[in-house]
């Protein structure tokens, strides 16, 4: 009985030791997938954090272009309004000389 005793300890040790052999590769199994998660992770807040600084510097040439819309372009109304303007102008003119002409031809 005494040595059967120690055989159930034998086979209960082996037993552990399978166990604790299988438990570490498990271990280094799953801490080599976790850095590779943080490696890719890191990499991708890195991809990350390139696009957002890209992303500011467009934001701030389209504020830039906003800025500047105003005093290089006219809008289409604006445009409008000022060949009217111009244009009416123009008519006046237009009658004017046309009554001093024929002021001058009936003058004549």
């Amino acid at each position: 009985m005494p040595e059967q005793g120690w055989q159930l300890w034998q086979i209960f040790l082996a037993l552990l030791g399978i166990m604790s052999a299988w438990s570490a590769i498990i271990i280094v199994a799953v801490q080599f997938m976790i850095s590779r998660a943080f490696k890719s992770f890191e990499k991708e807040l890195s991809e990350l954090k390139k696009t957002k600084d890209s992303c500011s510097a467009l934001e701030r040439e389209l504020l830039e272009l906003k800025a500047d819309l105003p005093a290089e372009y006219v809008r289409r109304e604006d445009f409008i309004r000022f060949d009217v303007c111009i244009n009416q102008k123009l008519d006046k003119l237009r009658d004017m000389i046309s009554e001093i002409l024929k002021g001058r031809q009936h003058e004549q």
